[in-house]
């Protein structure tokens, strides 16, 4: 289990590196944790690292599809149980060889926040890849898994996905009327063989009727542009990356 460390002197909580992956269910109930605690004014802003099981973890709407609950059993017989979360977006696979990183910062809402937001956390992101010689940027892949306007892209084909949310500062902490706590959340493809997922992603969407496809041409690990890697590439990912949001 991840715990988050004590605040350092800025204020904003650091953490181990994470070892065992977490059920999906405890590694989102830690993210909203992380977010609390910044609409509370406990910290200014902090990051979270974690690892998951094997699951799909898919939005609350679409535990309205008729055929939702015959998809879950499907799914959990063959070793992918459904988890809810409660934010929007897609369905997204998970498996341990995927690295999720959470940041949560105060944030304005003024003109621009999103992008603002959103490369908050794409920017280190984009920045600690570059001397692997990896060229990342941010766009919007068509029919790749969990598509958005700041997927971490490489030569067209998708890394990361991510997504935000955004909760009203809690009154006793001073804060203004325009300002907000916001959780930014980037799923990285690392050292994970990646046909299982998307096969079992199209298998739930056949079980649920949904009429849609994820592409696997359309995605690209870290295992796959880094080939001549010979460490554990998932430790070294971590640390790279908690280095570059904390540092």
């Amino acid at each position: 289990m991840i715990s988050p460390m004590p605040a350092t002197p800025d204020n904003t909580a650091t953490q181990p590196l994470p070892s065992p992956a977490l059920h999906p269910e405890e590694g989102l109930k830690q993210e909203l944790a992380l977010l609390e605690r910044v609409v509370q004014g406990q910290q200014s802003s902090g990051v979270l690292l974690w690892r998951c099981e094997q699951s799909l973890v898919v939005p609350r709407s679409l535990g309205r599809k008729p055929a939702f609950d015959q998809a879950c059993a499907a799914m959990g017989a063959q070793g992918w149980p459904v988890v809810v979360r409660d934010t929007g977006g897609d369905l997204t696979p998970q498996a341990p060889g995927l690295i999720n990183i959470a940041l949560a910062f105060r944030q304005r809402r003024t003109p621009g926040a999103i992008r603002e937001s959103y490369l908050r956390l794409c920017q280190p992101l984009i920045d600690s890849l570059a001397p692997l010689g990896i060229a990342a940027g941010c766009a919007s892949v068509e029919g790749a898994f969990c598509n958005g306007d700041y997927n971490l892209v490489v030569a067209g084909r998708k890394l990361a996905g991510t997504a935000q949310r955004w909760r009203k500062m809690a009154s006793h902490t001073g804060a203004g009327e325009d300002e907000f706590a916001v959780l930014v959340h980037a799923v990285i493809l690392c050292d994970e063989p990646l046909a299982p997922l998307w096969q079992a992603g199209n298998a739930f969407y056949r079980a649920c009727d949904i009429d849609q496809r994820i592409d696997p041409t359309l995605h690209v690990s870290l295992a796959e542009l880094l080939p001549d890697n010979n460490g554990d590439l998932i430790h070294q990912s971590l640390v790279r990356f908690s280095a570059c949001l904390q540092g």
